[in-house]
Protein backbone atom coordinates (compact mmCIF):
# COMPACT_ATOMS: atom_id res chain seq x y z
CA UNK A 1 0.00 0.00 0.00
CA UNK A 2 1.33 3.46 -0.73
CA UNK A 3 -0.42 6.39 1.23
CA UNK A 4 0.28 9.69 -0.07
CA UNK A 5 0.41 12.70 3.23
CA UNK A 6 0.96 16.03 4.32
CA UNK A 7 2.25 16.01 8.08
CA UNK A 8 1.21 19.29 9.70
CA UNK A 9 2.81 19.01 12.75
CA UNK A 10 5.92 17.38 14.32
CA UNK A 11 3.85 15.23 16.93
CA UNK A 12 2.41 13.78 13.64
CA UNK A 13 5.40 13.12 12.62
CA UNK A 14 6.46 11.11 15.91
CA UNK A 15 3.18 9.46 16.18
CA UNK A 16 3.82 7.53 12.45
CA UNK A 17 6.77 6.48 13.88
CA UNK A 18 5.39 5.48 17.12
CA UNK A 19 3.08 3.27 14.86
CA UNK A 20 5.65 2.41 12.44
CA UNK A 21 7.64 0.79 15.68
CA UNK A 22 3.69 -1.42 16.89
CA UNK A 23 3.86 -3.41 13.06
CA UNK A 24 6.24 -5.96 12.21
CA UNK A 25 5.76 -4.94 8.70
CA UNK A 26 8.33 -2.54 6.98
CA UNK A 27 7.04 1.25 6.87
CA UNK A 28 9.09 3.28 4.53
CA UNK A 29 8.71 6.98 4.13
CA UNK A 30 9.78 8.56 0.69
CA UNK A 31 9.44 11.70 -0.90
CA UNK A 32 7.46 11.95 -3.85
CA UNK A 33 10.11 12.10 -6.47
CA UNK A 34 11.56 9.18 -4.60
CA UNK A 35 15.06 10.76 -4.37
CA UNK A 36 14.98 10.15 -0.81
CA UNK A 37 13.39 7.24 1.05
CA UNK A 38 13.82 6.34 4.93
CA UNK A 39 13.10 3.38 6.94
CA UNK A 40 9.72 4.93 9.34
CA UNK A 41 11.45 2.81 11.86
CA UNK A 42 14.58 4.56 12.52
CA UNK A 43 14.87 7.32 14.96
CA UNK A 44 17.41 10.11 13.09
CA UNK A 45 15.90 8.64 9.77
CA UNK A 46 12.56 10.24 10.26
CA UNK A 47 13.74 13.45 10.18
CA UNK A 48 15.68 12.94 6.72
CA UNK A 49 12.38 13.88 4.62
CA UNK A 50 11.09 17.45 4.22
CA UNK A 51 7.56 17.14 5.57
CA UNK A 52 6.15 20.20 4.79
CA UNK A 53 5.78 18.38 1.59
CA UNK A 54 3.56 15.40 0.92
CA UNK A 55 5.20 12.35 1.21
CA UNK A 56 4.35 8.50 0.36
CA UNK A 57 4.46 6.11 2.87
CA UNK A 58 4.86 2.49 1.60
CA UNK A 59 3.78 -0.73 4.04
CA UNK A 60 2.00 -3.94 3.85
CA UNK A 61 0.31 -3.31 7.30
CA UNK A 62 -3.34 -2.95 7.00
CA UNK A 63 -3.12 -1.04 10.86
CA UNK A 64 -0.75 1.39 10.14
CA UNK A 65 -2.46 2.17 7.09
CA UNK A 66 -6.10 2.12 8.80
CA UNK A 67 -4.80 4.60 11.37
CA UNK A 68 -3.12 6.77 9.01
CA UNK A 69 -5.71 7.36 6.36
CA UNK A 70 -7.79 8.49 9.84
CA UNK A 71 -5.84 11.38 10.22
Amino acid sequence: MVITKTFSKREDILRLRDLALSVPEPVTVRSLDGQVSMNAKSPMGIYALDFSQPVQIVTDSPVLAQEVEQW
